[in-house]
């Protein structure tokens, strides 16, 4: 029997004849307000029909993954959790249909949690009207009372409860539910912070390039949904002296002088915190005229700078992150902080990230930058070689996140590790290119996506990327580093790969050191090979019997797992 899996008799999952059962069944798939995906009805059918044919003690995760998605019979559910991500997947989607459509159906259909056999039950009406009561009105205790038995995650229901109480019991109601709030996480003493505001203002001194460039550093910003963006004046430029100051209430300003010649084409530009007037970072960018045509050189231009100015660990976030280490707030400072423990990845601040991200969404649940933030925080969490349910609850966070802000590049980019750590390659992928088309200028999205496409063999698609996020950032990027790494150790270019693997910095560095080992043994460096071997046995001593698995749990195509096979090999190790 599964874990969490209870034993309980068919009665209990059938309060209802077979009959019944099977016809609220077939209704259900057959209405298209089921949002369900067609395997996931495939589940929900096949796990119905095993329960109607007495075999609900049969309903294993290995039947399920074999018989409904596919697996082959070497299926290992400590290391595949499909079954459990899509129990999930159905458990929300049933949940979500009965709450908004199934008042009125007199059975039920629940996929209880850590089971996978479903409950049919007989579905208990509301009151049409709550004239019912005596006296015409439902008394306000009642109301409050039944608000607060009431789960927080029924806002379907409880929204309608709303709409029947009246605006007095309405006002009660909302105070009752302020309160249970406060009481159930006793962490409102905390404020919630927002996404900082930046004005741009642009001295072109009427340049028709100038102009161009600055609309396309517009676009460039908009895309991260990390600022709330104005700009004074969208046609003329807003520096010159006379010009009036920028709005107080812009936290930031960025000031940015164009420049171009015969040679080069350049950006000046500066970061100024209005409420203190400080010049927090200043800095120039140049492309030279002959390397790159026009359009290309604007985009170089305006990569570079979006960048450094809007991205998770660009300048304003970076300073924004500072300060909210010494004042800690819910909302934007959890989607800050989480940043930076995901640039650590230590067990307490991945932790701690994960606590102010949870106590963001219990007071703001359509956050949907919190729940993006928490995808890689629990994947962080959750350990690759031996996955929990925090997998699985990933997932429903960047489906969430998804569903919330369509138009969001942080949401796709949650989505796509998300389905990669389940082996979800194609919908990965898919996710991906989604990001990148919503933001084009996310360079952390742009090689996470290349490691994705080359280690599953779209190596020329994963090399584009891995360039283009190295040229556009101008920084180390871990997964771009360590793509471009593979390639050249492909190609036999070993010195390349010593280069690009120093500049990867990851502290998940198991195929990191992997690489390097074989590649010192290339290189003739023995004693530093056998060094990193000891090194890597320290925390995996079973590695070479394992190596195989490891591989396969982090979707590395064959290919690349047989060469790095091949070079560990020469350094005298047993690769099973």
């Amino acid at each position: 029997m599964d874990a969490g899996q209870e034993d309980l008799k068919p009665s209990e999952y059938l309060a209802v004849t077979h009959e019944r059962a099977r016809e609220e069944l077939e209704a259900l798939l057959s209405d298209p307000l089921f949002q369900c995906s067609e395997r996931n009805k495939k589940f929900l059918r096949f796990i119905s029909e095993e329960l109607f044919a007495g075999r609900e003690s049969a309903l294993k995760a290995y039947s399920i993954a074999v018989d409904v998605f596919g697996r082959p019979s070497s299926f290992d559910a400590s290391t595949d959790p499909i079954v459990r991500i899509e129990a999930t997947r159905l458990r929300s989607a049933l949940s979500r249909y009965y709450e908004l459509y199934g008042l009125d159906r007199e059975v039920s259909i629940e996929l209880p949690k850590g089971r996978y056999v479903p409950m049919f039950s007989r579905h208990v009406r509301e009151p049409d009207e709550w004239t019912d009561h005596p006296g015409g009105k439902q008394p306000l205790s009642e109301a409050y009372t039944v608000l607060r038995s009431t789960p927080m995650h029924a806002i379907g229901r409880g929204t309608r409860t709303l709409k029947r109480a009246g605006l007095a019991g309405m006002a009660l109601l909302g105070v009752a539910l302020f309160a249970g709030i406060n009481l159930l996480d006793g962490l409102n003493s905390m404020p919630v912070s927002e996404r900082p505001s930046l004005s741009v203002d642009l001295d072109g001194s009427g340049d028709s390039e100038a102009v161009a460039l600055r609309d396309s550093l517009m676009i460039a910003l908009s895309s991260f949904s990390s600022l709330r963006l104005s700009t004074p004046d969208v046609y003329t430029s807003s520096t010159a002296e006379d010009s009036p100051a920028t709005p107080t209430q812009n936290r930031y300003r960025l000031v940015v002088k164009y420049g171009s010649d015969k040679v080069e084409k350049s950006v000046w530009w500066q970061v100024i915190d209005q409420q203190t007037g400080e010049a927090l970072q200043s800095g120039d960018e140049r492309v030279r005229r002959d390397t790159e045509s026009w359009t290309d050189q604007t985009q170089l231009l305006v990569s570079r700078l979006a960048a450094q100015i809007a991205s998770a660990d660009g300048v304003i976030n970076t300073v924004e992150a500072s300060r909210d280490l010494q004042n800690p707030t819910l909302g934007n400072g959890c989607v800050l902080r989480a940043n930076l423990a995901l640039n650590m990845q230590t067990a307490q601040t991945l932790q701690q990230a994960r606590q102010c991200l949870e106590r963001t969404l219990q007071q703001r649940p359509y956050d949907a930058d919190a729940h993006a933030m928490l995808v890689p925080i629990l994947l962080s969490i959750d350990p690759l070689d031996a996955p929990t349910d925090l997998t699985a609850a990933a997932h429903e966070h960047a489906d969430r996140a998804v569903a919330l802000a369509p138009r969001s590049s942080r949401s796709f980019a949650a989505k796509m590790i998300a389905e990669f750590r389940t082996g979800h390659v194609e919908a990965a992928i898919s996710a991906g290119r989604r990001a990148m088309s919503l933001n084009p200028y996310d360079t952390k999205v742009a090689a996470k996506l290349a490691r994705i496409l080359y280690s599953t063999g779209e190596r020329s698609e994963g090399l584009r990327l891995a360039n283009q996020a190295v040229e556009f950032d101008g920084s180390p990027q871990a997964d771009a580093e360590l793509t471009l790494a593979f390639d050249a150790y492909r190609q036999k270019q070993f010195g390349e790969v010593l280069l690009r693997l120093r500049r990867e910095v990851n502290k998940e560095c198991y195929l990191s050191d992997l690489l390097l080992a074989a590649t010192l043994w290339r290189l003739g460096r023995e004693d530093e090979a056998l060094a990193m071997i000891s090194h890597i046995r320290q925390t995996r001593p079973d590695f070479e019997r394992n190596f195989r698995s490891d591989m396969s749990s982090r979707h590395l195509d064959p290919q690349l797992s047989a060469d790095l096979a091949q070079g560990l090999q020469l350094v005298g190790l047993r690769i099973q």
